[in-house]
């Protein structure tokens, strides 16, 4: 009984000092989350979410940003510069050139972020709360043809 009992206590110490370092990189290197909806002027344009990361200093050499879940969507990241990544996510389709991202469950709230990230080449996962609403950005429509 003794030792089921210090398996169980192990356990769960691991996986506490697991989630606590998820966090600290997490503190230690995201400065902010921050998301723009978009929707194109003319029928059929489309429509998305651009989601920027900023950092407050660069990752480690032995760490990559991977891909972030937001709103039931998913979309990849890419790396702008060394202190900001930015993830585009199409909610819906301009009908000729892409299909929008599909829809997965994520059971994240509204104003939350899964992102996946690769150390040492281990996949991990951090949840940020609180992502930014930046306000909606309306392409403006096709210029009219001078006939």
């Amino acid at each position: 009984m003794k030792i089921l009992v210090l398996i169980l206590v192990a356990f769960f110490n691991l996986n506490f000092c697991s989630s606590n370092k998820k966090n600290e990189i997490a503190e230690q290197y995201i400065e902010k989350i921050t998301y723009q909806n978009w929707v194109g002027g003319i029928e059929g344009a489309g429509g998305g979410t651009i989601l920027n990361i900023t950092l407050l200093k660069p990752l480690p050499e032995n760490t990559t940003l991977i891909k972030i879940q937001f709103q039931n969507r998913e979309g990849i990241i890419s790396k702008l510069d060394d202190g900001t990544y930015q993830s585009s996510i199409k909610t819906f389709d301009n009908e000729l050139e892409t299909l929008p991202t599909p829809i997965i469950i994520t059971n994240l709230k509204p104003n939350q972020a899964k992102i996946f990230f690769n150390t040492n080449g281990k996949e991990n996962s951090i949840i940020i709360n609180d992502v930014i609403e930046l306000p909606m950005l309306a392409y403006p429509s096709a210029k009219p043809n001078n006939n």
